[in-house]
Protein backbone atom coordinates (compact mmCIF):
# COMPACT_ATOMS: atom_id res chain seq x y z
CA UNK A 1 0.00 0.00 0.00
CA UNK A 2 1.30 3.07 -0.80
CA UNK A 3 1.19 5.92 1.63
CA UNK A 4 1.62 9.68 0.98
CA UNK A 5 3.41 11.53 3.61
CA UNK A 6 3.16 15.36 3.86
CA UNK A 7 6.31 16.62 6.36
CA UNK A 8 8.75 19.24 6.23
CA UNK A 9 10.33 17.88 9.68
CA UNK A 10 13.07 15.71 7.99
CA UNK A 11 13.81 14.19 11.64
CA UNK A 12 9.81 13.00 12.09
CA UNK A 13 9.95 11.80 8.12
CA UNK A 14 12.92 9.44 8.15
CA UNK A 15 11.75 7.94 11.44
CA UNK A 16 8.33 7.66 9.85
CA UNK A 17 9.33 6.49 6.44
CA UNK A 18 11.88 3.79 7.79
CA UNK A 19 8.87 2.27 9.68
CA UNK A 20 6.50 2.28 7.53
CA UNK A 21 9.04 0.66 5.23
CA UNK A 22 9.55 -2.29 7.63
CA UNK A 23 5.91 -2.81 7.83
CA UNK A 24 5.59 -3.38 4.32
CA UNK A 25 4.40 0.34 2.84
CA UNK A 26 5.43 2.26 -0.08
CA UNK A 27 6.12 6.07 0.87
CA UNK A 28 5.97 8.83 -1.18
CA UNK A 29 7.39 11.77 0.75
CA UNK A 30 6.34 15.61 -0.23
CA UNK A 31 7.43 18.54 2.09
CA UNK A 32 5.00 20.94 1.36
CA UNK A 33 0.85 21.31 1.10
CA UNK A 34 1.38 22.40 -2.84
CA UNK A 35 3.34 19.52 -3.67
CA UNK A 36 1.05 17.25 -1.57
CA UNK A 37 -1.70 18.61 -3.61
CA UNK A 38 0.59 18.12 -6.75
CA UNK A 39 0.88 14.42 -6.39
CA UNK A 40 -1.00 12.50 -9.25
CA UNK A 41 0.49 8.80 -8.61
CA UNK A 42 -2.24 6.78 -6.99
CA UNK A 43 -1.82 6.44 -3.01
CA UNK A 44 -3.82 5.00 -0.29
CA UNK A 45 -3.69 6.65 3.17
CA UNK A 46 -2.47 10.50 3.84
CA UNK A 47 -0.22 11.32 6.42
CA UNK A 48 -1.15 15.01 6.65
CA UNK A 49 1.08 17.82 8.83
CA UNK A 50 -0.73 20.70 9.88
CA UNK A 51 2.26 23.11 10.52
CA UNK A 52 3.75 23.20 6.52
CA UNK A 53 5.99 25.93 5.28
CA UNK A 54 3.94 27.31 2.09
CA UNK A 55 0.05 26.65 2.94
CA UNK A 56 -2.14 25.55 6.09
CA UNK A 57 -2.21 22.61 6.79
CA UNK A 58 -6.19 22.71 6.86
CA UNK A 59 -6.73 24.33 3.63
CA UNK A 60 -4.76 20.84 2.17
CA UNK A 61 -6.93 19.00 4.20
CA UNK A 62 -10.11 20.45 2.59
CA UNK A 63 -8.57 20.28 -0.17
CA UNK A 64 -7.90 16.85 -0.29
CA UNK A 65 -11.28 16.05 1.36
CA UNK A 66 -12.92 17.76 -1.98
CA UNK A 67 -11.22 15.35 -3.60
CA UNK A 68 -12.61 11.85 -2.61
CA UNK A 69 -12.43 9.57 -0.49
CA UNK A 70 -8.70 9.50 0.78
CA UNK A 71 -8.16 8.73 4.16
CA UNK A 72 -6.39 11.20 6.14
CA UNK A 73 -4.71 11.16 9.33
CA UNK A 74 -3.34 14.24 10.52
CA UNK A 75 0.36 14.29 12.57
CA UNK A 76 0.91 17.52 14.22
CA UNK A 77 2.35 19.03 16.64
CA UNK A 78 -0.76 20.80 17.64
CA UNK A 79 -2.29 18.70 20.28
CA UNK A 80 -4.60 20.93 22.25
CA UNK A 81 -8.34 19.27 22.01
CA UNK A 82 -9.59 22.22 20.03
CA UNK A 83 -6.65 21.59 17.34
CA UNK A 84 -7.84 17.56 17.20
CA UNK A 85 -11.90 18.24 17.17
CA UNK A 86 -10.89 21.03 13.96
CA UNK A 87 -8.65 18.86 12.74
CA UNK A 88 -11.65 15.94 12.63
CA UNK A 89 -14.17 18.36 11.42
CA UNK A 90 -12.71 19.78 8.27
CA UNK A 91 -12.17 15.94 7.43
CA UNK A 92 -9.35 13.69 9.12
CA UNK A 93 -10.39 10.22 9.28
CA UNK A 94 -7.96 10.72 12.46
CA UNK A 95 -5.67 12.27 14.78
CA UNK A 96 -2.40 11.65 16.24
CA UNK A 97 -0.47 14.47 18.22
CA UNK A 98 3.78 14.62 17.79
CA UNK A 99 5.72 12.52 19.45
CA UNK A 100 4.21 9.44 18.35
CA UNK A 101 5.12 6.05 17.89
CA UNK A 102 5.60 4.08 14.64
CA UNK A 103 3.54 1.55 15.86
CA UNK A 104 0.84 3.55 16.22
CA UNK A 105 0.49 5.31 13.47
CA UNK A 106 0.49 2.22 11.49
CA UNK A 107 -1.89 1.02 13.90
CA UNK A 108 -4.03 3.99 13.19
CA UNK A 109 -3.90 3.64 9.37
CA UNK A 110 -4.22 0.03 9.06
CA UNK A 111 -7.81 1.04 11.31
CA UNK A 112 -8.89 4.08 9.30
CA UNK A 113 -8.27 1.29 5.85
CA UNK A 114 -10.55 -1.07 7.71
CA UNK A 115 -13.31 1.63 8.05
CA UNK A 116 -13.06 3.01 4.32
CA UNK A 117 -12.57 0.40 2.93
CA UNK A 118 -13.76 -2.64 4.43
CA UNK A 119 -15.60 -4.59 1.15
CA UNK A 120 -12.45 -4.69 -0.72
CA UNK A 121 -10.92 -6.82 2.48
CA UNK A 122 -13.77 -8.92 3.02
CA UNK A 123 -14.32 -9.41 -0.86
CA UNK A 124 -12.02 -12.70 -1.34
CA UNK A 125 -8.56 -14.09 -1.26
CA UNK A 126 -6.07 -11.49 -1.37
CA UNK A 127 -3.01 -11.83 -2.64
CA UNK A 128 0.66 -11.09 -1.20
CA UNK A 129 3.56 -11.72 -3.66
CA UNK A 130 3.86 -14.24 -5.77
CA UNK A 131 3.43 -16.77 -3.78
CA UNK A 132 1.39 -15.90 -0.45
CA UNK A 133 -2.88 -15.79 -0.71
CA UNK A 134 -5.02 -15.40 2.42
CA UNK A 135 -8.89 -16.48 2.30
CA UNK A 136 -9.46 -14.70 5.28
CA UNK A 137 -13.70 -15.60 4.30
CA UNK A 138 -12.88 -19.33 3.79
CA UNK A 139 -10.06 -19.02 6.78
CA UNK A 140 -7.44 -20.03 4.38
CA UNK A 141 -3.80 -19.46 4.03
CA UNK A 142 -1.75 -20.60 0.69
CA UNK A 143 1.29 -20.61 0.27
CA UNK A 144 2.77 -21.52 -3.25
CA UNK A 145 6.24 -23.04 -3.66
CA UNK A 146 6.42 -24.09 -7.05
CA UNK A 147 5.08 -22.47 -10.29
CA UNK A 148 1.43 -22.94 -10.82
CA UNK A 149 0.34 -26.88 -11.85
CA UNK A 150 -1.39 -28.66 -8.86
CA UNK A 151 -1.83 -27.81 -5.77
CA UNK A 152 -1.55 -29.63 -2.38
CA UNK A 153 -3.35 -28.76 0.81
CA UNK A 154 -4.03 -29.30 4.31
CA UNK A 155 -7.44 -29.17 5.44
CA UNK A 156 -8.35 -28.65 8.85
CA UNK A 157 -4.95 -28.14 9.55
CA UNK A 158 -4.10 -31.92 8.75
CA UNK A 159 -1.12 -32.10 6.26
CA UNK A 160 -2.09 -33.88 2.83
CA UNK A 161 0.02 -33.23 -1.06
CA UNK A 162 -1.21 -32.55 -3.91
CA UNK A 163 1.13 -30.89 -6.01
CA UNK A 164 2.57 -27.17 -5.72
CA UNK A 165 1.07 -25.05 -2.87
CA UNK A 166 0.17 -25.74 0.66
CA UNK A 167 -2.89 -25.07 2.24
CA UNK A 168 -3.69 -23.99 5.97
CA UNK A 169 -7.41 -23.96 7.24
CA UNK A 170 -8.46 -22.40 10.24
CA UNK A 171 -10.62 -25.47 12.10
CA UNK A 172 -13.04 -22.93 14.57
CA UNK A 173 -11.08 -19.92 15.63
CA UNK A 174 -7.71 -20.48 15.02
CA UNK A 175 -5.13 -21.24 12.10
CA UNK A 176 -2.64 -23.95 13.05
CA UNK A 177 0.67 -24.85 10.89
CA UNK A 178 1.58 -27.72 9.62
CA UNK A 179 3.76 -30.56 12.34
CA UNK A 180 7.22 -29.31 10.69
CA UNK A 181 9.33 -27.80 7.99
CA UNK A 182 8.57 -30.77 5.34
CA UNK A 183 11.74 -33.04 4.81
CA UNK A 184 14.06 -32.47 1.57
CA UNK A 185 11.77 -35.75 0.01
CA UNK A 186 8.60 -33.63 1.11
CA UNK A 187 9.42 -30.58 -0.86
CA UNK A 188 10.03 -32.19 -4.16
CA UNK A 189 7.54 -32.48 -6.83
CA UNK A 190 5.63 -35.37 -7.88
CA UNK A 191 6.93 -37.30 -4.61
CA UNK A 192 4.56 -39.12 -2.19
CA UNK A 193 5.09 -37.21 1.52
CA UNK A 194 7.14 -38.98 3.81
CA UNK A 195 5.38 -40.68 6.96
Amino acid sequence: MRVLLVEDDEPVTESLRRGLLRYGFEVEWVTTGTAGLAVTTPYGPVLLDLGLPDTDGPDVCRALRRRGDVPIIVISARSDETDRVVGLEIGADDYVSKPFGVREVIARIRAVMRRVRPAEQSSGPQRYGARLTVDRKAARVRLSRWPPGSARSWPDSSPSRCGNSTTWRAGSATATSPPGPPSRDRRRPGRSPAP
